[in-house]
């Protein structure tokens, strides 16, 4: 365990307490965790994860502005969840798994990387829960515990303590997450 891997940590920790309590200052924190695990990830060789959090840090920008837009429409800084349409979510999820089996292919025959299936799972589901937390759509949180849970089991095995601890406590708030955002105001797309 480093310091580069702490700071990351406690940056994505506080993240998720942001994410939790729709603050927009969540996307500068992500964005900053964001850098210090992308030199983690290369450095474990978990290339699917740095490339992640490459995305991860362009989402930060993305959700930075999608929420002040949406502040701005709604008239207010509460609370929201904006319901999903259907075809937003059947498109993106198809996309996500197109995303997962380029991946995986690429990641299997392409790289060192030690565990190609999970690292490119994580990377779909994150990176499609990523785009529905943008939008304020309840069931990312969803997408993050099926995530989460895929994350604790690789990074356990490739011996990331701190970002396994994460993960554990990411697991627990995304159930979290989603009680307390059933409790915010519904809005149309």
């Amino acid at each position: 365990m480093d310091l580069t891997e702490i700071i990351g940590a406690a940056a994505g920790f506080l993240y998720v307490i942001l994410e939790i309590r729709q603050k927009r200052a969540m996307w500068i924190v992500g964005g900053v965790s964001a850098i210090f695990y992308i030199a983690l990830f290369f450095e474990a060789s978990l290339y699917a994860a740095a490339a992640l959090q490459l995305y991860y840090l362009w989402a930060s920008f993305y959700g930075w502005f999608v929420w002040k837009k949406q502040s701005k429409s709604e008239g207010d800084d509460q609370p929201m969840v904006v319901d999903m349409p259907v075809k937003k979510v059947i498109i993106s999820s198809v996309l996500a798994l197109a995303g997962f089996f380029v991946v995986w292919h690429l990641l299997a025959t392409y790289s060192s990387d030690p565990m190609p299936i999970s690292d490119a799972s994580i990377a779909a589901i994150s990176m499609l829960a990523t785009y529905w937390v943008a939008n304020r759509y309840i069931y990312h949180w969803l997408l993050w515990i099926v995530a989460d849970v895929i994350a604790v089991y690789m990074y356990l095995n490739q011996e990331l303590y701190a970002t396994t601890v994460l993960y554990l406590i990411y697991s627990i708030a995304a159930v979290i997450g989603f009680i307390h955002w059933r409790k915010f105001k519904r809005v149309l797309n």
